[in-house]
């Protein structure tokens, strides 16, 4: 047997052990069996434990309501050069969640909150005054809306207008903190959202029927909040107990985590040459990981404890490690910049009842109601009306289009065009006005584009409007019809007239270009509708896959715009696109795939990376998989190190691992072996560099 096959088995008997010892297999615990202990005795039948239904399987009844008590408390520590800086804010108090029905493949609940204990703190002070107090706990007199997806991620949450940044913030954490996102199996690894991004989590069921654990591993997307920098990598750890009903419902879930943002830049940190005390330099990132090391200067190191900001003194003697002479203490180390925000969370059940609500009353409502995301990053508000006129003063449209016709220089240009955008949000009619005069080819072309990216920069529905205007003039150049369809890919919140207006130059455009750039801005506009109004969205995607079934759109543009959508909606398509001749649209299936949710999707691009015939659709394969949970893909990925016959594959897959090495024991096995027994000198280098980083 050769040496890379002996390889081969062993890693895959390693991720055969660790898959064991994950679903629970070895209930000692890992203790092993004395010797001289009487032969164990005949063991009776195994209770089975009955694990009630969950996610798609959920029992959702319009007009059911649940009800729990909560408890939500953040402490956050904030090294800056002055010292450490401390945070507190406390929740508890009630929680309803009222099923309403389903939209667009959504499910959406009513939430009623009444809080009775509010508590803020900076470095110890109470912040909060009585009345203070009240009127944050007056904003919840009003409900608001939450939408899952069928397996129980929250997708969005709709707020009234009574509701403050601080309301919003509070009930985006309450809700990531307690969110259950199920798929099948007694355990499965899952991608979910809290207030700070995009992370993997690992559930597995526990020896109770109903109960689970949840532990949060790291994070794949970061929206950071305001006030870290945003050179900064956060590093996640987080565990969570949940039991639910039988019907999949949460019943009680307790818990926390830990969110720590680290300085990516090297810092130089040391105590006084004279005083004996422990030296130390160069704080760097562990690569893709967020993992902080410290290098000692001396003849010994430093590590990091395990689940604290605090850090360990070690020395090492004749090879051994241990704890600096004369004490066992553990010393804390200010590194400016570095930010600790701890949750703790506990919410139960005290009762289930029917109130008299549908769907409807959530409708009725939507239009005045505020959408956001779980790691939606605070977002300044709109500019006020007297903001806008003092930006606009005393300039007429026509004074405002001369200059932006005349001004060449970038800086200048964007000031004018941004005066254009807040008259438009001004007097609503001069938006409808400038996109007639570019209708009509009253403009030049670059004056056009101008026009057009103020109206997107304006936002009103009244500017999509017009914009939408000029999408459906057949007669412009299809430069501009073109440019017209990118600003409205980029909108934040775009609108559904907007979206079907995409939609008719996809079918009724001449020119390809425009055809195919309008088609790649419906998948931007369907993702950015989806919170809002799901239904409309869903419709538009249906539209668009009709669409690319007939042959009206090319399968690599349609798969481009499905990977901007990122609905689960595409996966069907995507996956036919697989079994395609050419290598192109292979890979741009494989790209479109990273950004659809679901275990099915995994287990497609494991095929793609293990199976595909070309090296460069294998490799896209690995740059997907390293976006997605790593979980699912651990024993795929330890079958092509070890068989993949190119060396480029090979070396995307290294460093990829070495991404993982830092919150999975396998990940980091897999990089020793490659870096041992690799046939390429650059992969064994690779991962051998990757391990002692």
């Amino acid at each position: 047997m050769s040496p890379r096959l002996k390889s081969l088995l062993l890693c895959l008997a390693l991720l055969a052990a660790a898959g064991l010892w994950r679903a629970g297999y070895w209930a000692t615990g890992g203790r092993t069996a004395d010797s001289g202990a009487n032969p164990p005795q005949a063991l009776g039948p195994v209770e089975v434990i009955r694990q009630g239904v969950k996610g798609h399987r959920r029992v959702l009844t319009p007009g059911q309501r649940h009800r729990y008590t909560f408890d939500l408390d953040t402490r956050t520590i904030e090294n800056t050069e002055a010292g450490p800086r401390t945070a507190h804010t406390g929740w508890g108090g009630e929680l309803a969640l009222t099923y309403l029905g389903s939209e667009g493949g959504q499910h959406l609940f009513q939430g009623q909150v009444v809080l009775l204990r509010v508590e803020e703190e900076t470095d110890d002070t109470p912040v909060l005054g009585d009345a203070e107090r009240r009127d944050f706990q007056g904003m919840f007199e009003r409900p608001l809306y939450v939408a899952q997806d069928a397996r129980g991620r929250v997708l969005a949450v709709h707020f009234d207008a009574v509701h403050d940044a601080t309301a919003r913030r509070f009930v985006r954490s309450l809700l990531a903190a307690t969110q259950f996102v199920a798929e099948e199996g007694q355990g499965w690894s899952t991608e979910e959202t809290d207030t700070t991004g995009d992370f993997e989590s690992e559930y597995r069921a526990d020896g109770s029927a109903n109960t689970y654990t949840k532990t949060k591993r790291r994070y794949l997307r970061v929206s950071a909040p305001a006030r870290v920098p945003p050179s900064t990598v956060p590093r996640l750890r987080g565990h969570l107990a949940f039991t639910l009903f039988e019907d999949g419902h949460v019943k009680e879930a307790a818990g926390s985590d830990v969110v720590e943002f680290m300085p990516l830049e090297d810092r130089h940190e040391k105590e006084d040459a004279g005083s004996g005390a422990v030296r130390f330099m160069r704080l760097k990132e562990d690569a893709g990981s967020g993992v902080v090391r410290f290098m000692r200067i001396n003849d010994g190191h430093m590590k990091e404890d395990a689940g604290s900001n605090v850090v360990k003194f070690m020395r090492i003697n004749d090879g051994h490690e241990k704890e600096d002479a004369g004490s066992n203490a553990m010393e804390k180390v200010t590194v400016p910049g570095h930010v600790r925000v701890e949750t703790r969370v506990a919410l139960t059940s005290v009762g289930v009842d029917h109130p008299s609500l549908s769907l409807r009353d959530f409708q009725a409502v939507r239009a005045s109601l505020r959408t956001e995301r779980l790691s939606e990053r605070e977002q300044a508000a709109p500019p006020a009306p007297s903001e806008d006129q003092r930006l606009v003063g005393n300039a007429k449209p026509d004074d405002l289009l001369k200059q932006l016709a005349r001004e060449t220089r970038p800086a200048a240009r964007d000031a004018v065009r941004a005066r254009l955008a807040a008259l438009f949000r001004l007097e609503p009619a001069e938006a409808d006005r400038a996109a007639r005069r570019v209708r009509q080819g009253e403009v030049g072309a670059a004056l056009s584009e101008q026009v057009m990216q103020a109206l997107g920069s304006a936002g009103t529905r009244e500017a999509q409007l017009a914009l939408a205007s000029v999408l459906e003039e057949a007669r412009l150049r299809p430069e501009t019809l073109a440019h017209a369809a990118k600003v409205a890919a980029r909108l934040e919140r775009p609108t559904a007239e907007l979206a079907e207006a995409l939609g008719r130059v996809v079918d009724g455009a001449r020119d390809e270009d425009v055809r195919n750039t309008a088609a790649l801005a419906v998948g931007s506009v369907v993702k950015g509708l989806e919170p809002v109004e799901p239904g409309r969205s869903r419709a538009l995607l249906e539209q668009l896959l009709r669409r690319c079934h007939a042959r009206t759109v090319g399968p690599v543009v349609c798969l481009r715009t499905l990977a901007n959508a990122g609905a689960p909606e595409g996966l069907a398509y995507a996956r036919s696109a697989l079994l395609h001749p050419a290598p192109l649209v292979r890979g741009t299936a494989t790209e479109a795939l990273r950004t659809m949710p679901g275990a099915e999707v995994d287990g497609l691009l494991d095929q793609v990376l293990l199976g595909d015939p070309s090296a460069r659709v294998r490799a896209l394969a690995v740059a997907a998989i390293s976006q997605r949970v790593a979980g699912p893909h651990l024993r795929a990925v330890a079958m092509a190190l070890r068989a993949e016959s190119s060396e480029q594959v090979r070396l995307e897959v290294v460093r990829m691992l070495g991404g993982w090495k830092a919150v999975d024991e396998v990940a980091a096995a897999l990089l020793r072996d490659a870096a041992d027994n690799d046939a390429s000198e650059r992969v064994r280098r690779l991962a051998a560099t990757l391990l002692a980083g």
